[in-house]
């Protein structure tokens, strides 16, 4: 998981005041909690998972596999700039 530490009060914040969705989403593991009052998330995967559940109704096994697909999205759109690069620093190089 990719993300940044954030207090639960500025997470509640994020999602407009919506704690049964934060419970979710620590229950569903995509909301990490530490010891202290904070915790591990990715915020774009946060507010992905908040306008798939409020908005469009999907359930929690969906959102997870959309969140993981976006992941490896993300990854092969990574990979494939990096295959660009290096194929144009070859033909550069001729």
């Amino acid at each position: 998981m990719t993300g940044a530490r954030y207090t639960y009060a500025r997470l509640v914040e994020l999602v407009e005041g919506d704690r049964e969705l934060i419970a979710q989403l620590v229950e569903h593991g995509l909301i990490e909690p530490r010891d202290d009052d904070r915790a591990l998330v990715d915020v774009d995967h946060v507010l992905v998972a908040r306008t798939l559940w409020r908005d469009l109704g999907v359930d929690w096994p969906g959102i997870e596999v959309i969140l993981r697909l976006l992941d490896d999205l993300g990854e092969a759109r990574r990979r494939i700039a990096a295959l660009e690069r290096e194929l144009a620093d070859r033909s550069g190089a001729t």
